[in-house]
This record gives structure tokens, sequence and C-alpha cells, in this order.
């Protein structure tokens, strides 16, 4: 039996190395691989499911069945990052609320160990602020990390310049390590918007050259 046709619910976007495409059933096994990886979940360690072995294939189905649903919706937006070179699983992202009344939406992006340098995920959260601010017209949008994630705490504090709001305390219980996380909250406005795109498209520019002289 043929596998059944996913609908299309969400139009593929093209960066220079990067697509961002729709939740898709041929992606499931290596996005189970990259949600279970250690390195990868590090800082997320409350979602890699590292207690019961990982994710099986049951969850991965319905974590995909209820992002589309939400896509369907207007209610969320998903993304899985594919390498246009080669294909590969890079991450996901979206937003796992998106509030079209109150134009604000609750953003996050998991990304495969494997493409942490090279400055990928800013080319990853460019396009997605972008869509966001620009094409949904959203007033905010708001990130939540760990304190211990101090790779994207770098990137809103220091690279977009967003300080950080609001701590969740004791927001997770964590079953891989028996304890609580917490949530550091940041929020991005659209009048941050103009200032920080030119941050990004700068460091971005700034990063091709610098892949173009060392290619």
């Amino acid at each position: 039996m043929a596998a059944p046709q996913e609908s299309n619910i969400q139009s593929t976007i093209e960066s220079a190395r990067l697509t961002f495409d729709p939740p898709s059933a041929k992606d499931d096994t290596v996005m189970g691989a990259m949600l279970s990886d250690p390195a990868t979940m590090v800082f997320l360690g409350y979602m890699a499911k590292e207690w019961q072995g990982g994710w099986t294939a049951e969850e991965l189905v319905t974590r995909r069945e209820n992002q589309v649903k939400a896509i369907e919706e207007k209610r969320g937006s998903t993304f899985y990052i594919h390498d246009k070179s080669t294909g590969e699983l890079a991450g996901v992202m979206g937003a796992n609320v998106i509030n079209v009344k109150d134009r604000n939406a609750v953003v996050g992006i998991i990304l495969w160990e494997k493409f942490w340098s090279g400055g990928y995920g800013t080319e990853a959260l460019y396009e997605l602020m972008r869509g966001l601010f620009e094409d949904l017209k959203m007033h905010k949008i708001l990130y939540e990390t760990t304190e211990s994630n101090v790779g994207m705490r770098k990137f809103l504090e220091q690279t977009c310049g967003v300080p950080m709001v609001y701590v969740r305390r004791d927001e997770i219980w964590c079953l891989a390590n028996k304890t609580w996380i917490s949530l550091w909250q940041y929020e991005i406005f659209e009048d941050d918007w103009p200032r920080i795109s030119v941050i990004l498209k700068d460091n971005m520019k700034r990063g091709a050259a610098k892949h173009a002289t060392s290619a």
C-alpha cells in the first residue's frame, strides 16, 4: 500500500544553505534519532526521553500529527530544517503557540549538534523571526530556554541585545536526572526586529565570506 500523502499545509522556505519544510513522515526515524541524541539534547534533557531509551515510533507519529494539526488550525508552525546540499535533517524550529488575536508567538529551535557551529542557527532563526514579524505581523515573540543553554542565551543577550525578562522557576520536572528545570524567558518586539534583522544579516554575510575564503 502506498504511503498516505500529506496535505500541502505549509510552503517550503529556502535560505542560502537550508530549506525549511513542512513536517513529513519520511523524517520520523531521523527526527527520533536527533531528539534522542544526548549531545544534541544536552540542554533539553527533559525532552530526550532518556529514561525510556529515547522516542518511540508511536510518539514521533503523534508529535508530527499534532504539529500538522496546529499548522492547519493556524495556532502554531513547525519547520523541519534540511541541509540544501545533502538533504540531511539539520533540526526543527517553529512557533509552538501563535496567538493571532493578540499578535504574539512562543518560538523555539532544536539543531542537531553537528550543525551548532557555522552559523546555521542564525540562518534558521532569522527566517523564523522574519516570517513571524514581516509576514504574520506579530507584535511580540517569546523565547524560552534553560540557564545552562549558554549558546541560546548568548544569541539572545549578546547578538540580539535582548535582556532576560523572567524566570519560570521549577517549571519542568526532568525524569532523566530527577530535578526541576527553570525556564528563562526573553521577549522580542516588532520594534526590535529592524535592528535585530540588520545584525543577523550582517553576521550571515560575514559568515558566508569566511566560508568562501576557507573553501
